[in-house]
């Protein structure tokens, strides 16, 4: 299967909603990508569902820490993609990862954790935080993104706050 358009999801915390399911499934994406706190295999198995799913575990994950990777390097076609949960914890950024990004020099690098969504072109590499996808929250912003690997345009998809 060649792998085109991915769908990248992070920190669902055990709560996939309709809006979540109904965006990737619109957005036709061949792979989804979940940077951590899953919240449960169930989230994994509905994902499953629409696309294939490669994930890693989160600082919210304690029951997947047997089951799941810290990070993942992948080859995605000609693109090499780092996966993890903990790049950034608010402004502290993991000197492992760190070191990832300056050895490996991955074109893509997804991440989570933050709850806040980014787009960025740092050097080499798009830095991408899907943001928060889990449980509504009125003050909370929900989003998922995506990623067309052929031409790295990433686009935000907001998600409703209500669910």
């Amino acid at each position: 299967m060649r792998i085109r358009k991915l769908g990248l999801i992070s920190d669902t915390h055990g709560c996939l909603l309709a809006d979540v399911i109904e965006s990737l499934r619109d957005s036709q994406v061949d792979l989804i990508l979940h940077a951590g706190d899953i919240g449960g295999s169930h989230v994994l198995e509905q994902l499953d569902e629409i696309a294939p799913v490669v994930a890693v575990a989160g600082n919210g994950d304690p029951e997947m820490y047997h089951e799941l990777p810290w990070d993942l390097r992948l080859t995605l076609g000609s693109r090499r993609v780092f996966l993890c949960h903990w790049y950034d914890n608010y402004g502290r950024i993991h000197p492992d990862y760190r070191r990832v990004v300056e050895e490996w020099s991955p074109d893509v690098l997804v991440y989570g954790h933050t709850h806040t969504a980014l787009i960025e072109r740092r050097d080499h590499t798009l830095f991408l935080n899907p943001g928060y996808a889990g449980p509504p929250e009125p003050s909370r912003e929900r989003s998922l993104a995506t990623l067309d690997l052929a031409t790295l345009d990433a686009r935000l998809l907001r998600l409703s706050r209500e669910g």
